[in-house]
């Protein structure tokens, strides 16, 4: 054989190695939506709604609380009445179980260190009953926290403030309430919320506060104070449970667990931009969206350090260009 065409087998051989590999890698992508149906599902739509997968813990039961690790790419969901927490590979197959020493997880986050974040009711109660728990990548406990309740119930949905220390959280009650790692228990943000119980909730970049309320979705000021409520012909169930925010800036999910409907809201207008049924009425326990927004979490060393000299590096070709350009228009 010819090196000619000794050439041309090794760039197939290649080319076809490197096709194989991108085609197979991730399969999770931003936009994503992933759907806590129970019976130990989650339904994983793409953002136009189309079903892409459905993932199963072998657990059953109900799924809640959900976070996308976008470094790795894994999916973790918590397996509310297995007492774990199940992951998945970014191509939806099953890695088992995270960490320890949960009592009805149903809420989960990560922070800008990477480790992971839960809370939960507590209502099997046990030595982390109505506690926020903290562990490691690797699933290690590192530390809990004991938060006051609201009508007996623990800190069931939580979200932690980009000083890496202040949580707010709800407690199947009508107030947001606060905790500070650092020096513990603080003033609720707001009390008496119009809906019956409030649920999933998330922090905005300005300070104030999304939560799923039951009737409707209501935004709470930084100081407290209730600026707008979202709710509609599209809330037909009655209980809007999850919610979470999209990675557009603009838009938040929440869900409805009666009647199973996932909806799309702009957060500036209140206008419906999307629904997605996903069939599971009575079920629909947690949204999360693959490269969500949240204020936990902030870029790693490594990403900032790599976006930095990534615009280092496009201004220096951009001054480049500019120079040659100067130089081939002197010689014109």
């Amino acid at each position: 054989m010819s090196r000619h065409w000794l050439q041309i087998s090794l760039m197939l051989t290649i080319g076809a190695l490197f096709f194989s590999t991108t085609a197979s890698a991730v399969t999770f992508g931003t936009g994503d939506i992933f759907a806590s149906t129970g019976n130990g599902t989650v339904q994983v739509y793409d953002p136009t709604g189309v079903l892409l997968d459905t993932l199963n813990t072998g657990l059953g039961g109900f799924t809640t609380g959900s976070v996308s690790n976008t470094s790795t790419g894994n999916f973790y969901v918590t397996d509310f009445s297995a007492n774990t927490v199940s992951v998945f590979s970014n191509t939806g197959a099953s890695l088992g179980t995270f960490g320890s020493g949960y009592s009805t997880p149903e809420s989960i986050l990560f922070d800008g260190s990477g480790n992971v974040w839960t809370g939960g009711p507590g209502y099997a109660g046990g030595a982390n009953q109505g506690k926020i728990l903290e562990f490691n990548s690797a699933g290690t406990p590192l530390n809990q926290y004991a938060v006051a309740p609201q009508n007996t119930f623990g800190p069931d949905w939580i979200d932690l403030a980009s000083n890496q220390t202040t949580f707010d959280y709800t407690s199947e009650g009508t107030s947001i309430l606060r905790y500070d790692t650092g020096t513990g228990q603080l003033a609720n943000l707001v009390n008496g919320l119009p809906g019956s119980n409030a649920y999933a909730l998330r922090i905005l970049g300005d300070g104030s506060v999304l939560v799923a309320d039951t009737s409707e979705v209501v935004r709470v000021s930084a100081a407290g104070a209730i600026i707008q409520t979202y709710s509609g012909p599209w809330n037909t169930g009655g209980l809007l449970f999850a919610l979470n925010l999209d990675p557009d800036g603009t838009s938040f999910w929440t869900g409805d667990s009666n009647s199973g409907d996932l909806f799309k809201i702009n957060i500036a207008t209140g206008a419906l931009e999307e629904t997605i049924s996903t069939g599971a009425g009575g079920n629909l326990f947690g949204v999360s969206v693959y490269g969500e927004i949240t204020q936990a979490s902030t870029p790693e060393p490594g990403q900032l350090g790599t976006s930095l000299a990534l615009i280092g590096l496009l201004a220096f070709l951009g001054y480049r260009r500019s120079k040659l350009n100067a130089k081939a228009a002197a010689k014109a």
